[in-house]
């Protein structure tokens, strides 16, 4: 969707209120880009990067945004100047209605549509000739493109042997975790030292893990009874994770000390090292596979259509 709300940041004001030094900012053919035109097309995204953004990653992301812009446009025009050149093309008025019908629907009352059409400079006509040309650019990127990928079985399968560390589970373990701070001085450790062991005590003497966590936890997922759910191996603090790991199901570790402070960890299940099945990353396969090969193809294409046009970025 072209609109955006109106209310612009500091700098996208600045830059649209500025006076432009008009020039091509790129050109393929006989159309052109003019930079004014490239600052309309901008200005919203610097609106949301100027809400957010600051100093050089600020810059960053406006130069790489306006560099991806121009390139979008390069290649937009390439795919329109194509369909032109195709006699037995046909546009489906019919699906540029229902797009158009779609936009609109997405305000309010026709009179806010109007109205953003108003602010954004463009008549309605014009507006159908952009989803027009929408349309054109998706038709003829899924004829060249989309429409010739055939993912079959047997690449999926190649692929998940492949890469099978990749579908590698690791242990898991679901643990909870209660964690007494230590004081910042010998007399406040050895006291948190004392409700750690109190904490043991109550434990041992059949107190229920999770509200013990709540009571006297300081570490996170306290008011979760301390419960962090399945964690894999190697994500937690080696000492952490060997007392956890050697846990049987339903145990409780004694004092664990660092110097964070005082930990007691419980484990209430396991999950063994394993691979996941293919059925259940079948899709997944297929849509990574789709996309290198969309990729691919469409980059090739693009190529090809540069290849035979007159392309020129900066004049």
């Amino acid at each position: 969707m072209i609109f955006q709300a109106l209310s612009l940041g500091w700098f996208a004001l600045f830059l649209l209120a500025a006076p432009v030094q008009e020039k091509i900012e790129a050109r393929v053919n006989e159309a052109i880009l003019t930079t004014s035109e490239l600052n309309r097309m901008l200005a919203p995204l610097y609106r949301q990067y100027d809400a957010t953004l600051r100093g050089s990653e600020l810059t960053r992301r406006m130069e790489q945004t306006r560099q991806d812009a121009i390139r979008g446009w390069i290649e937009n025009q390439l795919i329109l100047q194509e369909v032109q050149s195709l006699e037995k093309f046909q546009v489906d008025q019919m699906e540029v209605d229902r797009m158009f019908e779609e936009e609109r629907n997405r305000f309010a009352a026709p009179e806010d549509f109007e109205r953003a059409l108003a602010q954004e400079g463009i008549t309605e006509k014009e507006y159908r000739e952009l989803l027009e040309d929408r349309y054109k650019v998706r038709a003829l990127t899924y004829q060249k493109v989309a429409g010739l990928i055939n993912i079959a079985p047997r690449d999926i399968i190649d692929y998940y042997r492949k890469n099978e560390s990749e579908y590698r589970e690791k242990e898991m373990a679901r643990i909870s975790l209660i964690l007494i701070p230590a004081g910042e001085t010998p007399e406040g450790r050895a006291a948190a030292r004392g409700v750690a062991e109190s904490v043991l005590g109550e434990l041992e003497a059949g107190g229920e893990f999770a509200e013990l966590a709540r009571r006297h936890s300081s570490g996170p997922r306290a008011e979760e009874g301390g419960d962090f759910g399945f964690v894999a191996r190697g994500q937690w603090k080696a000492l952490l994770e060997e007392a956890a790991f050697g846990l049987e199901v339903g145990e409780y570790s004694g004092i664990i000390e660092d110097e964070e402070g005082f930990y007691i960890i419980s484990c209430a299940g396991k999950k063994e090292a394993a691979i996941t099945p293919l059925e259940e990353v079948w899709e997944s396969i297929e849509e990574e596979l789709n996309r290198r090969e969309y990729q691919r193809r469409y980059e090739a294409w693009i190529e090809d259509l540069r290849s035979r046009a007159y392309v020129v970025v900066g004049e």
